[in-house]
């Protein structure tokens, strides 16, 4: 099943509409996160305050939460509204469960999220298939172990799958599993991604900035499976153009060159380096 939009299309879109993302995002990654959207296109809004998060959820385009560094009871109280803000208005919400698995409390306040609906989650492997555990879904197909190494996983993508296909079926949601090779399914449909470099692993806050640019993507796509596709290949080939630059020499000048590319990368040069394949479940 092809994709309904052209990723190459969407990055114009992000670009053009600007999207106001607000991102209740973790402290080691907050700098990054906003700095990615803003090179992307987008328009971040950092903001944790409990007594905001209803009133903020509804003016922005669409919402990012990240659970990394930030599980105490204001913030908690805070993620809830504006999730439960965001599902009731009908705007596109995306959960990081990072470390996911580490505890007891994490578990538990990742499943509560999962109430709320999220539209996208992304996530590494042992996080998904921890989330799997903690939401209770059947997984069909094994896969539900999880645990990671704190917030890093233990797992590849291809392993976490069949707890990303029970979690999308279960919640309706799209599920993306970072990786070596990135999975994005629906349930239905799996998403392959190719492009991406190993260091990205070094750089902390990579992937939590890959998950508030989905956010952004899903603003201005009504696909949530297209949207995130084209922010794992706008951040993804962003990666490989960064990789090749003489003046880069490993994780420090990698992530400053990131967001040069970020904000250079082209509708024509992202159709031309795109590396996806697309399948039926």
């Amino acid at each position: 099943m092809p994709l309904l939009h052209q990723p190459a299309e969407l990055i114009n879109s992000l670009r053009e509409q600007n999207p106001l993302v607000m991102c209740i995002q973790n402290y080691v990654a907050m700098d990054f996160s906003a700095n990615v959207l803003l090179a992307a296109g987008a328009s971040p809004a950092m903001v944790n305050a409990v007594e905001e998060a209803e009133g903020f959820t509804k003016i922005s385009s669409a919402l990012s939460i990240n659970v990394g560094t930030a599980l105490t009871p204001h913030w908690i109280k805070a993620m809830e509204l504006a999730a439960s803000t965001a599902h009731d208005c009908g705007k596109p919400w995306v959960l990081d469960p990072v470390g996911c698995g580490a505890t007891a409390h994490r578990n538990e306040q990742c499943a509560m999220l999962m109430e709320r609906r999220p539209t996208v989650v992304r996530g590494n492997a042992s996080e998904i298939m921890a989330l799997a555990n903690a939401c209770k879904v059947e997984v069909v197909g094994g896969g539900s172990a999880g645990g990671g190494k704190g917030v890093d996983s233990t797992a590849g993508s291809e392993e976490a799958l069949p707890a990303g296909i029970a979690l999308a079926k279960r919640f309706k949601c799209v599920i993306a599993i970072s990786g070596a090779v990135d999975i994005i399914t629906d349930g239905s449909t799996k998403v392959l991604i190719r492009n991406g470099q190993e260091i990205l692993t070094k750089i902390t806050a990579a992937g939590c900035s890959l998950s508030t640019l989905c956010a952004a993507y899903c603003a201005v796509c009504n696909s949530a499976l297209d949207a995130v596709t084209a922010a794992f290949l706008h951040f993804c080939i962003a990666s490989d153009m960064t990789a090749e630059m003489v003046e880069v020499k490993g994780p420090g000048t990698h992530r400053v060159h990131l967001i040069d590319n970020l904000y250079n990368l082209s509708s024509a040069a992202l159709a031309d380096r795109a590396k996806f394949e697309v399948h039926e479940l």
